[in-house]
């Protein structure tokens, strides 16, 4: 047991070496002149749209498909409860790595004052969470077999092998719409299983991909539609393989990834200014708003706890 506890702190160690490594080459030239340069080119249409409209966009998908898993379970609660939980619970986990703990423990605290169990509640974090990661497989592998172009010319890997590797990765998509069928489950695992293939959770947890990508898509410099799949695949790879490290928050893995891959997205000088934005956007921006809105509920209660006993 004790050496299973070392295990992951010297993985997420090895990962974040690795990364600052790559980093480092790829960014030795990079300057505060250049960071800065970047920040004015950035239009500030692409930052209203990121901000604005697809980052609420993929939060709005996780928190229905946190209700649809809820729903799947046999749970029902109010759609704003569940929103907020699901919001909470995204916001730390993407903020501070971990998902499955970190997001896990936002339901405990969250959904235990609405009377769920603590059995129902992982459970709920299970189907969701699984919801989310194999949907980021099925898309990078729709990307994949959409502009296998891409990939060839960076990798030198002809279309036939590409094609191939995004329809393997599309393989988790046949297994909820074919292979697996509801029953009547007997058990918390047989709930578990028959609410992992609902096709409402499958689209919509795709849908945050596709927003969550675009939020970083638009605030790379001279972006054009037709590179958004071959960007969708290079973000999937980055956000799961950051996420599988254990590094808080993905934080130099995800960048160093992207910036690895660049040559399929922009010039590498410019790269990290979109990286930057897009971390405070997306991660810290929901997680500062979630801690506020936490604190804030918290006085108020006590607030009103102390009223009442006046």
């Amino acid at each position: 047991m004790a050496d299973r506890g070392l295990a992951l702190p010297i993985i997420a160690g090895l990962a974040l070496a690795a990364a600052a490594v790559l980093l480092y080459r790829e960014l030795k030239g990079f300057t505060l002149d250049q960071l800065i340069a970047g920040l004015e080119a950035t239009p500030l249409s692409a930052l209203l749209l990121s901000v604005l409209v697809l980052t609420p966009a993929s939060y709005l998908c996780l928190a229905i498909t946190e209700w649809s898993a809820l729903h799947s379970l046999g749970q029902r609660l109010d759609w704003r409860r569940v929103g907020v939980v699901a919001f909470a619970s995204y916001a730390f986990s993407n903020s501070l790595g971990f998902s499955y703990a970190t997001g896990t423990a936002a339901r405990l605290r969250l959904y235990s004052a609405s009377g769920l169990a603590a059995k129902d509640i992982a459970a709920i974090a299970v189907v969701a969470g699984t919801a989310v990661s194999l949907s980021g497989v099925v898309s990078a592998g729709i990307a994949l077999i959409v502009d296998p172009a891409q990939f060839e010319g960076a990798f030198h890997l002809p279309v036939a092998t590409v094609v191939g590797l995004g329809a393997l990765l599309m393989a988790p998509g046949l297994l909820w719409f074919t292979a697996l069928r509801r029953r009547r489950p007997e058990n918390l695992a047989q709930r578990i299983a028959v609410s992992l293939p609902g096709r409402a959770l499958t689209l919509l947890a795709g849908g945050d991909w596709v927003f969550s990508g675009a939020a970083l898509f638009v605030l790379l410099p001279d972006h054009a539609a037709p590179a958004f799949p071959g960007f969708m695949a290079v973000f999937v790879l980055g956000s799961l393989v950051s996420a599988a490290t254990g590094v808080p928050g993905g934080v130099g893995v995800f960048e160093a990834i992207v910036i690895g891959l660049s040559i399929l997205l922009a010039r590498t000088h410019e790269t990290p200014t979109a990286l930057l934005l897009y971390r405070a956007i997306y991660s810290l921006g929901p997680m500062m708003l979630i801690s506020v809105g936490l604190v804030g509920h918290g006085w108020l209660e006590g607030r009103v706890r102390r009223q009442r006993q006046a």
